[in-house]
């Protein structure tokens, strides 16, 4: 149940993905229907659960993630936009629903696959003949997520 739970963000999070190699954009729109349909999703289980920790708890770990992405961004300008910051929110929503070792597995695999993407994507940025050389960093918070659970789950 758990995994059909997170398939709001999920979809939007793979879109969001898609959108940002395409475009080089995260539509904010996108995001805010995400994070509205998911915090639903867990407000309905938390109700039928009669248990607040469904909702706040995920909600928890989606604030401390777009706090450190918005640092981050901070730290270093340019390295990251307000879309990887918004969507770090929308993933780490549903991350948060899995516990604090998925969620540590995926800030690891996105430091872990950042890494190999940013040299990466200059190399298929030509092959698509896209102009940007400067790598989207969605493509990478959407898949760390989906292997942090899977790992977590072994």
């Amino acid at each position: 149940m758990a995994y059909i739970a997170v398939l709001p963000s999920l979809i939007c999070g793979l879109a969001l993905a898609v959108e940002d190699i395409r475009r080089f954009r995260v539509p904010r729109t996108w995001v805010a229907l995400g994070v509205l349909i998911q915090l639903a999703v867990f407000l309905a289980l938390a109700l039928i659960e009669r248990n607040p920790v469904k909702v706040l708890l995920p909600l928890g770990y989606a604030l401390l993630s777009a706090v450190i992405q918005f640092v981050l961004s901070r730290l270093k300008p340019g390295a990251l936009g307000f879309g990887d910051v918004t969507t770090s929110f929308l993933i780490g929503l549903a991350i948060g629903s899995f516990g604090l070792m998925p969620y540590l597995y995926w800030w690891l695999l996105m430091g872990a696959l950042g890494l190999l993407w940013i040299p990466l994507y200059p190399q298929l940025a030509k092959l698509s003949s896209s102009p940007s050389s400067k790598a989207p960093f969605v493509p990478v918070i959407v898949p760390s997520a989906i292997i942090a659970v899977l790992l977590a789950a072994l």
